[in-house]
């Protein structure tokens, strides 16, 4: 027979839940990033033990200076708010204690061990970090987040990916020219497209096993656009021009969504899979446009400027980055899904295709200022732009993964 708990010991273990999701929901943001007015957090790294210690401190250090909501101080300088300490051990695997303090108030926020093997210092260091964001903004970071681009050499264009500051690119298709790509949304899949015997295919590769299958292959260009779900929007010119068509991710039940006598790219899902943004020249000039996922209730998004191309969307869904070309030269743009606040990001130089962040504060775009083409970073208001690939190596068409579980 079960023992049955007393009334008094039902309240007590109650009031104890209570008390929980009570310190739970009003746990302190010490930023809030949706204010346009919040206050920069002076931020200290002090850090012992083995030698590693000082790399994974640097890392930790331009992950949370690159968001431009903290800026750090030597620890030996008064002002700083929060402390971060790191402690490091090697033996088999690194050991990393950290400890993150609130100064002013002089109470703990982070406790914790963190283990890895030595040559995953990087995504440990990118780990902390995203611990430490969470726990003073309430909301997840993007460092352990991924970036898949194209390297272009005098005859082949490489899909690589890499970490979100551009370290340890790793190439995933060794075959074929390959140009567009989109990330499954759960970020388990790359989805590209790759000329292969005189025929431009749509193909699917699995990032754990590397396994490839193709999954749609006709006469014309193909070009993947999006992924929502197990759904895949792509272009295609096997009927003549180049039209938007939807299909299953596994290329089954493809339907056309648009017919013109114009030409038609670029489509990508809103978050929701509701609607598609991409772009057409029905009007005489490439512009945006958006449409329900089923091809209803078409409307043109732009109407500034010329040409206008390579649409995004933000994962809120209330705004579409793009290029428009201005004086000459392809400049990234940022607008509301609605047309409104049309806003200029960048203005030195050819800047393409852009891709936003997850958390929707950062844009990935393809620039060639310097000369050779590369991969930029910036926020949404194109501030802290910043290359993050080699001087000497031509990359481009940057696509931010999704979050990593």
């Amino acid at each position: 027979m079960k023992k049955q708990l007393s009334v008094k010991k039902i309240l007590t273990l109650l009031f104890i839940i209570y008390c929980s999701l009570l310190t739970d929901s009003y746990a302190k943001v010490y930023i809030d990033i949706t204010s346009p007015a919040f206050r920069k957090l002076p931020v200290s790294i002090s850090y012992r033990g083995h030698e590693t210690a000082k790399e994974a401190a640097t890392i930790i250090k331009d992950d949370l200076d690159f968001t431009g909501i903290f800026y750090t101080i030597d620890p030996d300088v008064p002002g700083a708010e929060i402390n971060i300490k790191i402690d490091v051990e090697v033996a088999e695997k690194i050991k990393a204690d950290v400890y993150v303090f609130d100064l002013v108030e002089n109470t703990a926020i982070l406790s914790k061990r963190y283990t890895s093997s030595e040559e995953f210092l990087r995504t440990l260091a990118h780990t902390i970090s995203n611990d430490i964001y969470y726990e003073i903004t309430g909301e997840n970071g993007i460092f352990k987040t991924k970036l898949s681009h194209i390297v272009s050499t005098s005859d082949k264009k490489w899909l690589y990916i890499m970490d979100w500051d551009g370290f340890n690119p790793k190439r995933v298709v060794t075959n074929g020219l390959t140009l567009n790509h989109a990330w499954s949304q759960d970020g388990m899949n790359i989805f590209f497209a790759s000329a292969r015997n005189k025929r431009w295919g749509i193909y699917m590769r699995e990032l754990n096993s590397f396994r490839e299958q193709p999954v749609f292959l006709s006469q014309g260009l193909n070009l993947v656009g999006g992924v929502n779900k197990n759904r895949i929007v792509f272009s295609s010119s096997k009927d003549g021009n180049p039209d938007i068509y939807i299909m299953n991710a596994d290329g089954t039940d493809v339907r056309l969504l648009t017919k013109s006598s114009g030409i038609e790219v670029s489509p990508s899902f809103s978050p929701d899979g509701s609607r598609v943004v991409f772009v057409s020249d029905r009007s005489g000039t490439p512009q945006i446009y958006t449409m329900n996922s089923d091809g209803t209730n078409l409307r043109r998004l732009t109407f500034e400027g010329s040409y206008n191309t390579s649409p995004a969307w933000s994962p809120d869904g209330n705004r579409v980055a793009f290029v428009g070309r201005k004086n000459g030269k392809n400049q990234v743009f940022m607008i509301k899904s609605d047309g409104g606040d049309l806003t200029q990001l960048t203005f030195t130089g050819n800047n393409e295709n852009p891709s936003l962040s997850p958390d929707g504060r950062y844009i990935a775009f393809d620039s060639d200022r310097t000369g050779r083409k590369g991969i930029y970073l910036m926020n949404i208001r194109g501030e802290g732009q910043r290359r993050i690939t080699p001087g000497n190596v031509k990359t481009m068409n940057p696509k931010w993964s999704p979050y990593f579980k």
